[in-house]
């Protein structure tokens, strides 16, 4: 029995760690500013719209494709480090990037910055 609970706690242990460790879901934590526009074939897809001085709670990514539709000037700044970074996001523009740790970002410019993330889950 001893060694029943024992296994039991450690897959729960491990189940609680696999749960934490997946990327949050950024409409969820950010529904203000994100509509889901497709959420299929393990893929999705959302809109961001954020206003000047528009800010994301913390979050993380998947694997993840941008694509600017209105540009803006973007900062975002990673909690473990404290580092933050910004790009002059343009129409048109694109990127794609591996699962990021958790950040919070904000739109630092005088305009209305709109893009399109796809993740994939």
């Amino acid at each position: 029995m001893k060694k029943f609970i024992q296994a039991f706690l450690f897959l729960s242990t491990l189940l609680i760690l696999a749960q934490a460790s997946q990327a949050q879901d950024m409409c969820k934590t950010n529904p203000k500013y994100c509509k889901v526009l497709n959420d299929t074939a393990g893929m999705k897809m959302m809109l961001i719209t954020l206003p000047p001085g528009a800010k994301l709670v913390t979050h993380t990514h998947p694997v993840t494709l941008v694509y600017c539709l209105q540009g803006g000037l973007y900062k975002w700044t990673y909690e473990s480090t404290g580092k933050t970074e910004s790009y002059q996001m343009k129409p048109g523009d694109h990127a794609q990037g591996s699962p990021e740790e958790a950040h919070h970002s904000w739109n630092a410019g005088k305009t209305t910055i709109k893009f399109l993330i796809i993740e994939q889950d």
